[in-house]
């Protein structure tokens, strides 16, 4: 019977040891998992709910997003009547990028000038969000748009760069 306690403390401490192992890498790869803002919000509130009155608080429970959200660049090639055109279209235009930039996923966005043949909109997190936009755009849906694409860019330097890189001086 001693025998098999300690067969059976020897594979219990196997798995122990494996299972902090595991642990820590499941917890590295999440710290470079993205999470949105408000999930991370959602978190933080119910970590907070359970804390006992006059308790620390709990924000090193909820770990903020390692990489920042990747960007991704909506390039319009704009009609050669777009600006005797767009008129009729811009405030419908700029209602939506403006609900886009309040929603976090549009970072800015403009006409080129001189020639005003491109016009370039700056989306964070996700392909899709700037696929979502030129869908709903009135430019694009009126033909004041001849093509698009979208591009992610990989930005390194900056305030809000994705992934910062600094020299190795």
């Amino acid at each position: 019977m001693s025998g098999f306690l300690l067969l059976v403390g020897f594979i219990a401490a196997i798995l122990f040891v494996f299972a902090r192992l595991f642990r820590s890498r499941v917890q590295r790869r999440m710290e470079q998992v993205e999470m949105p803002p408000e999930l991370m919000a959602a978190l933080q509130a119910k970590a907070a709910a359970r804390q006992p009155a006059g308790a620390a608080p709990v924000a090193s429970a909820v770990r903020a997003p390692g990489p920042r959200p990747a960007h991704f660049m909506l390039i319009y090639e704009v009609a050669p009547d777009y600006l005797q055109r767009r008129a009729q279209f811009r405030d419908e235009h700029l209602a939506l990028a403006w609900k886009a930039a309040d929603a976090g996923e549009l970072v800015m966005g403009g006409a080129l000038d001189e020639p005003v043949d491109q016009a370039l909109l700056l989306f964070k997190g996700s392909r899709e969000a700037a696929l979502r936009f030129a869908a709903a755009d009135p430019y694009v849906r009126h033909g004041l748009v001849k093509s698009f694409k979208v591009r992610q860019w990989h930005t390194v330097a900056g305030a809000g760069a994705a992934n910062p890189l600094r020299p190795k001086l």
